[in-house]
C-alpha cells in the first residue's frame, strides 16, 4: 500500500467508525459541556473574573476533552485483532502514525469548533473578528495535544490502567502547549496588539513540528514492542 494512501484509509476508516456509532465525540462534547457549565455557574456572578480566567478554562476543556477522545484511539483496534493485522502487515509504520493522528486531531477540533459558541454564550464574548487568528491558535494547540497523545495512546493501549496511564504521561509533556495556548488566546481575547502574543504562537508551531516529527520515528518502535 503507498505511504499517503495508508494514511487516508486508517483516517477515513476512523471517521466512518466514528459516523455509525458516534461513541467518540458524543463522550468528548457531553465532558466538555459539564466542564462549561460548571464554571460558567461557580462565575456567574463575576463576570470579570471569568473573563480573565477563560483562556484557562477554555483550553482546560479541550485538552482534557482530547484526552478522552486520545485514550479511545487505539482501543477500537484491539477489537478483531485489528492491531496484531496492523503489526503483521507490511506497511509503514509512520503512515499508521499519521493516519491516526489525522482522525484524531479531526475528532479534537469538530468538537472544539461545536463547543466554542457555547463559550461565547456563557462568558459573553466578543471574539467575531478575531476568528482566523483564534482558528489558528486553536489548529496549533490542538495538533500539540494530539501529536504526543496519538504516540502514548499506541504506548499504553495494551496496559490494564491505560485511562490513568495516557494522562499521566500526556499532561507533563504538553504543559507548554497549555502556557502557549493559553497566553496567545488571552492576549487575542483582551486585544492586545499581535506582537505581544507573537511569541506563543510561535512557541505552539515549533512544539508541533519537532514532536511531530520525533513521534513519527518513535513510533515504529512502539508499536512493534
Amino acid at each position: 500500500m503507498n505511504f499517503f494512501n495508508v494514511i487516508r484509509w486508517l483516517a477515513w476508516k476512523d471517521l466512518l467508525s466514528e459516523m455509525r456509532s458516534r461513541e467518540n465525540i458524543s463522550s468528548m462534547f457531553f465532558f466538555a459541556l459539564i466542564v462549561i457549565l460548571i464554571f460558567s455557574f461557580s462565575f456567574s456572578t463575576d463576570q470579570q473574573t471569568a473573563r480573565e480566567l477563560m483562556p484557562g478554562i477554555m483550553w482546560v476543556a479541550f485538552v482534557f476533552t482530547g484526552i478522552i477522545g486520545l485514550g479511545k484511539s487505539f482501543t477500537a483496534e484491539l477489537q478483531n485483532d485489528c492491531l496484531e493485522n496492523l503489526q503483521m502487515n507490511p506497511i509503514p509504520r509512520g503512515a499508521i502514525y499519521l493516519g491516526k493522528l489525522a482522525s484524531n486531531l479531526l475528532f479534537m477540533l469538530i468538537v472544539e469548533l461545536i463547543l466554542f459558541p457555547l463559550f461565547v454564550i456563557f462568558f459573553n464574548l466578543d471574539v467575531f473578528e478575531k476568528i482566523p487568528l483564534f482558528v489558528l491558535i486553536l489548529i496549533a494547540g490542538t495538533l500539540g495535544v494530539s501529536s504526543v497523545g496519538t504516540l502514548f495512546s499506541a504506548m499504553t493501549v495494551q496496559i490494564r490502567a491505560r485511562e490513568v496511564m495516557l494522562p499521566i504521561l500526556l499532561l507533563p509533556l504538553i504543559v507548554p502547549v497549555m502556557i502557549g495556548a493559553v497566553e496567545a488566546t488571552g492576549g487575542l481575547l483582551r486585544g492586545d496588539p499581535i506582537s505581544l502574543y507573537r511569541p506563543w504562537i510561535e512557541l505552539l508551531i515549533v512544539f508541533d513540528v519537532i514532536f511531530t516529527i520525533v513521534s513519527f520515528w518513535v513510533f515504529e518502535f512502539i508499536l512493534d514492542h
